[in-house]
């Protein structure tokens, strides 16, 4: 969702979370759901900051591209807007569920469908 080097921080901060909670595993039941909703999270803020930068023109240029970020589906997920990319990431390459989905990004499970439907007709409409 947002390059991998960036990726890297997010995972790290998220589990720099986690190892400040003294009762982590004794309160958080499932740490794989927990790591993953606040990685989607965490990646979305850094998302959503990068959209007012760049409406701001205050984001600098970026000449390193990485090999993945060249590919057409990397490049057509980068142009879907933040919650649609994180579900169609969850579902298609996490094989999130429906619930896991709307738990991550704070929606009603009903929705989950209706959204990913949504970011598959852009895709298929930036791909073709």
């Amino acid at each position: 969702m947002v390059g991998a080097a960036e990726a890297e921080e997010v995972v790290q901060e998220a589990f720099e979370r986690a190892m400040r909670e003294p009762d982590f595993f004794d309160r958080v039941h499932e740490p794989l759901a927990w790591l993953r909703t606040v990685t989607s999270r965490l990646a979305l803020g850094r998302l959503r900051r990068r959209q007012v930068l760049a409406r701001l023109r205050l984001r600098p240029p970026s000449n390193v591209v990485e090999a993945w970020e060249r590919a057409d589906l990397a490049v057509a997920l980068a142009r879907l807007p933040g919650h649609e990319r994180v579900a169609v990431v969850l579902r298609y390459f996490a094989d999130a569920s429906y619930e896991e989905i709307a738990e991550t990004l704070g929606v009603a499970s009903s929705s989950v469908g209706p959204l990913l439907t949504r970011a598959r007709a852009r895709l298929r409409e930036a791909l073709c």
